[in-house]
């Protein structure tokens, strides 16, 4: 049965691949069938009670049906499914009229709202048989619909079967009638959003099955594919293994062999420090003994013009520059310099200018200046060398036919620092000697003396800092050297000695050297750290001198008496002005009596010693004396 009505719904339709015109042909073979069979039952019961026009009627209507099932199996679609809409009304209004016109069959009030019911219930075939897409076979199948509910009674009352044409005296008819057509007309419409809903839902559907068709044919490749790498995998897996264990025999034995030589290259690496510190610092000994034998011979002998003595001489003088400038380089690698500090550009300039003075007004040198950032914090020498290399280099390097002029600049961003010196020298054939710049003892201009190492060290030195250097030159016209340098993140706690018993760290910020007592100390540990200390600030010269005693114990009399004997004159001669205490709860009467004791050297070098119970009350106080000249 099931077999059956598939096949009936189907007829016809069997090449039609568009779902929403698929359904919508189903659906009319159904409307066609159920039609008939009903016909044909209304046939039978009428032609047992009376046969007349009635059963022959529904017989022929039935024959209509059969020729749109027809239409359909012989794919005329939509001549079916018009013919459909078409003939229905025409049917429902017939059998309306047909209904009042049998002899000796009494008219009821409600055979005159029952057909109109049937009417509006049948039009919802045209929504049922067409898509929303078909907009003009759809509105043009409601037409006949449309015609039929508004000449329902004009029709009657032409064939004379009208509802007050044939006596019927009820008052509501005609409101009957607006309401009906109320119906009709919401039915109509609610049908027609209903079909344009339901495609949308029907195409959305028919799409996403299309990519989930798509997207199981990709799958299903994939899955293929995956079996098939997955073989492939398990073959190289086996091999994988087998190469895996080789691998490790070799790793291990290549371990062994660069352990080896890791041991080997530690020990030439100290070695060749070793030999370097010899070559560097014991050679300038003897090479300054010999300089000195030298002299002797210029002030006593009668060798002084002597030519292999002025060869020695300058031999001498050669091999001593070039072992002080192996000196720095070593110095520069082993980062001796680590420590940065609170630098005036200025001052510093200032400073470095003096000895070329004489230079300068001989050769009418305008030395200009546009510093848009003062100060920054790097490491003092260094700047310091750097800045000497590249005022040295314009000064030597400058045009005799015209006068000289060198501007140095700086400016700063959240980040960075940049230095520039532009000078109106001779300057550099960049195109020639562009990647040679930078190189140990390579020179570029003959006319003057030089050994080819300043620039070579500048570069170190910026490299050291962490910045970059280049140079931009035109031959007889100018040379601009542009440094720059990033902006260092902890300037406040820049360590120096990091040990289980206290810590030494330098605060650039406030000019401050801090020591920080971890544990009770001995006599040794107490002398080791703060010579370390001195030992910065014989580099470094710092206005504040903080200690933390809080967890240090009293000293001995004897490092009393090394603290104040040796040390302190020490570091006073280096600019020391301010020396803050902090203590846990009460100073020692010791420490007291220690302090009472000295003043008079406390005065002597204008020192202001402050006690407190905390590092901030301390760093307060720093900040208020900071613009308060020292008594």
């Amino acid at each position: 049965m099931k077999k059956l009505w598939f096949r009936i719904s189907h007829n016809g339709i069997a090449n039609v691949h568009d779902l929403i015109e698929l359904q919508s042909l189903v659906v009319t073979n159904r409307i066609c069938v159920i039609a008939i069979a009903l016909l044909i039952v209304i046939c039978m019961v009428l032609g047992f009670r009376q046969w007349n026009a009635e059963p022959m009627l529904a017989l022929s209507l039935s024959v209509l049906f059969g020729i749109i099932l027809f239409l359909i199996s012989r794919q005329y679609f939509n001549t079916g499914r018009l013919l459909l809409c078409f003939m229905l009304p025409p049917i429902i209004v017939g059998m309306s009229v047909l209904s009042k016109i049998i002899p000796g069959e009494s008219v009821t009030d409600s055979e005159y709202f029952d057909y109109r019911y049937v009417l509006i219930t049948a039009s919802i075939v045209p929504p049922l048989v067409f898509s929303f897409a078909r907009k003009w076979p759809l509105m043009l199948s409601i037409l006949p619909f449309l015609l039929a509910f508004l000449f329902f009674d004009s029709i009657h009352n032409y064939l004379q079967v009208g509802y007050y044409q044939i006596p019927h005296s009820e008052s509501s008819y005609g409101l009957s009638q607006w309401i009906a057509t109320i119906m009709f007309c919401f039915i109509t419409i609610g049908v027609l959003m209903l079909r344009r809903t339901s495609d949308e839902v029907q195409f959305r559907n028919s799409q996403l099955i299309k990519k989930l068709n798509e997207t199981n044919v990709l799958l299903e490749n994939s899955r293929s594919e995956i079996e098939l790498a997955h073989s492939k995998i398990q073959e190289q897996n086996v091999e994988l293994s087998h190469t895996n264990k080789l691998l490790t025999d070799k790793v291990d034995s290549a371990n062994k062999e660069l352990q080896a030589s890791n041991e080997e290259l530690v020990k030439h690496n100290i070695e060749l420090q070793q030999f370097s510190h010899t070559v560097s610092h014991n050679l300038r000994s003897p090479v300054a003994s010999i300089l000195g034998l030298i002299n002797l011979i210029d002030s006593r002998s009668s060798l002084a013009n002597d030519p292999v003595v002025e060869h020695l001489k300058k031999s001498a003088k050669v091999l001593d520059a070039t072992i002080r400038d192996l000196g720095r380089i070593i110095d520069i690698r082993n980062d001796i310099f680590k420590v940065k500090q609170n630098v005036n550009i200025i001052e510093v300039i200032d400073e470095i200018l003096i000895p070329f003075q004489k230079e300068i007004v001989e050769r009418g040198v305008k030395v200009d200046y546009d510093i848009s950032a003062g100060a920054l914090y790097c490491i003092k020498p260094m700047l310091v060398s750097i800045l000497h290399n590249l005022l040295s280099n314009a000064l030597k390097y400058s045009d005799k036919n015209r006068p000289g002029v060198i501007t140095i600049s700086t400016t700063e961003t959240e980040k960075e620092f940049q230095l520039t010196v532009w000078d109106n020298g001779i300057g550099i054939d960049l195109e020639t000697y562009g990647n040679e710049l930078f190189k140990l003892y390579k020179r570029f201009n003959n006319h003057t003396e030089g050994r080819g190492i300043g620039l070579y060290l500048m570069k170190q030195q910026v490299t050291a800092l962490g910045g970059t250097i280049s140079i931009s030159s035109k031959v007889n016209s100018f040379t601009e050297f542009t440094i720059i340098m990033p902006k260092p993140e902890n300037i406040d706690h820049q360590m120096l000695l990091d040990e289980d018993c206290a810590e030494v760290f330098f605060n650039a910020a406030r000019n401050l050297i801090c020591i920080t007592w971890r544990r009770e100390v001995s006599g040794e540990e107490f002398r080791n750290v703060l010579n370390r200390s001195l030992n910065f600030m014989l580099e470094c010269p710092v206005a504040h001198w903080l200690t933390d005693i809080r967890k240090r114990n009293n000293l001995a009399p004897e490092d009393h008496f090394w603290l104040i004997d040796s040390l302190l004159p020490a570091v006073f001669k280096r600019g020391l002005k301010r020396l803050a205490v902090t203590y846990a709860h009460d100073l020692s009467p010791a420490t007291i009596e220690f302090y009472k004791r000295n003043e008079d050297v406390f005065q002597k070098y204008d020192i202001e010693i402050f006690f407190s119970k905390s590092i901030e009350e301390t760093y307060d106080w720093l900040q208020d004396r900071r613009w308060h000249s020292t008594k």
